[in-house]
């Protein structure tokens, strides 16, 4: 048991490691824009899953401790809900940059340092770990709703940021980058709100049967599903 709970305080002691390089990179290589200016690191989705993660991440690895000293027995539940929360986010950052983007994929200057971090290494060790370190039955039949709470509101911020500075009128080419963090977001580019929202329905179809998936895992043991345990 001992060795099992070492086992995840130094992996988590890793990926913290991980998600704080992953943390501050975006404050220090920025995103330009076509026009040389700095875009800002609150406009993107991909960093509010890097944040969450890490606050995800960290909680995880003071109750890991915790439950090595002894002073704990298990994690608490909720802590399970904020890294499902994160799971979801990272997943979504990880699959659209590895399957839904690949004309960016496969160019040089997406493999930076920063892209690599953010994108692949961050992800594939949390998904790691909250699919194969989590504490079996700690997840809420809830979790996949709460766990959509931070992506719908983002979205919610873009959109209604664009749509006031736009106030009815095309944005000006030049202000594009500045308010439309990604290119199918752009309405004033060949695509359109109710496409838009559409697009972001099913990803958030999506993203919900992943986390009931992640909800059954987690009670299914011993070749059973035990929901009522």
């Amino acid at each position: 048991m001992r060795k099992n709970v070492l086992f995840k305080l130094v992996f988590r002691g890793v990926e913290t490691l991980l998600a704080i390089v992953s943390s501050i990179i975006p404050f220090f290589i920025y995103n330009i824009a076509s026009d040389g200016g700095k875009r800002s690191p609150f406009l993107f989705f991909t960093n509010y899953s890097v944040w969450l993660a890490l606050v995800a991440i960290c909680l995880s690895c003071v109750f890991s401790l915790l439950i090595y000293l002894k002073k704990k027995e298990n994690t608490p539940s909720w802590v399970e809900g904020v890294r499902q929360a994160a799971f979801i986010m990272v997943f979504a950052t990880f699959v659209i940059s590895a399957f839904v983007l690949p004309d960016k994929i496969w160019t040089a200057g997406y493999w930076n340092f920063a892209s690599i971090f953010k994108h692949f290494l961050l992800p594939i060790f949390f998904m790691f770990d909250v699919i194969a370190l989590s504490e079996k039955h700690s997840v809420k039949v809830f979790y996949p709703l709460t766990s959509v709470v931070i992506p719908l509101l983002y979205w919610f911020v873009v959109i209604l940021r664009f749509m006031l500075a736009r106030g009815g009128n095309p944005l000006p080419e030049a202000k594009w980058d500045y308010y439309y963090p990604y290119g199918f977001t752009n309405i004033d580019n060949g695509h359109s709100l109710g496409g838009l929202i559409g697009l972001l329905a099913g990803i958030l179809v999506g993203l919900l049967i992943v986390g009931y998936a992640l909800y059954f895992f987690d009670k299914f043991e011993d070749g059973k599903l035990q929901l009522k345990k």
